[in-house]
Formats: structure tokens, sequence, C-alpha cells
């Protein structure tokens, strides 16, 4: 079987998404243990009811241990990495090319298969 290119393309950039972007953003903030600075000036955050939330999120972090705060990071990254999963699924369900089916069976397959470290599977030869 042969994909376009893009559809790897695509692929590896979800999973650097997942390893370095996005995927990373609230794991990073959790191990951190601050979610949003901003969120702790009282006047930024009146009026502001997203500032409010992410204040009340801050607060909680302050209570948590580092290794309750490291498994909520890891949490946040596995749900991340499920978003990307699903919406792989959605994509070959509704046969949206190139995603109707993948070189490990599936897309999701081949993202699973590319995103899991320190291992991951290689794409076939071209």
């Amino acid at each position: 079987m042969k994909k376009p290119q893009k559809y790897r393309d695509f692929i590896d950039q979800m999973v650097d998404v997942c390893h370095n972007g996005q995927g990373q953003y609230g794991s990073k903030a959790f191990l951190k243990g601050i979610w949003n600075a901003n969120a702790n000036n009282k006047k930024l955050r009146e009026n502001n009811e997203d500032l409010q939330n992410q204040y009340e999120i801050n607060l909680l972090l302050e209570k948590l241990s580092k290794p309750e705060r490291q498994r909520i990071a890891e949490m946040l990254e596995e749900a991340f990495r499920g978003g990307v999963f699903e919406t792989l699924k959605y994509l070959e369900e509704f046969e949206i090319e190139p995603f109707v089916d993948g070189y490990e069976g599936s897309p999701y397959h081949d993202f699973i298969g590319r995103v899991y470290k320190p291992d991951p599977w290689n794409w076939p030869e071209k």
C-alpha cells in the first residue's frame, strides 16, 4: 500500500504536537504548579470568568504534591493523544481521503505506532 506524503506528514505533525506542542501545554503547567500566572492578579480577574476559573485551578495546584501533579500531567497528555486518536477514527469513518485506511490497519493505528516513545514504529519504505 502506498499513501501520499501528506498522509505521513499529517500523522507526524500530530505526533509532534503531542510531544512538543499544544499536547504539552497543560502538562507543563501542572508540572510547574501554576496554570496561569495572570489569573493570580485580582484586578485582572475581576469581571473575567475565564481568569477566575484559571485562578481556582492555580489554587488547586498549590494543594497538590509533586507526584499528584505528575500523574495529572500524564492524564492531560493521554487526553490530548486521545483527541487525535478519535479525530483520525472519524476521518476514516467519514471516508476523508487519504485517511480511509492506514499502513497498520487504520490511520489511528499508524498514529499510535508513531506517538509512543521511546521506540516509535517506522513508516514502511516508499
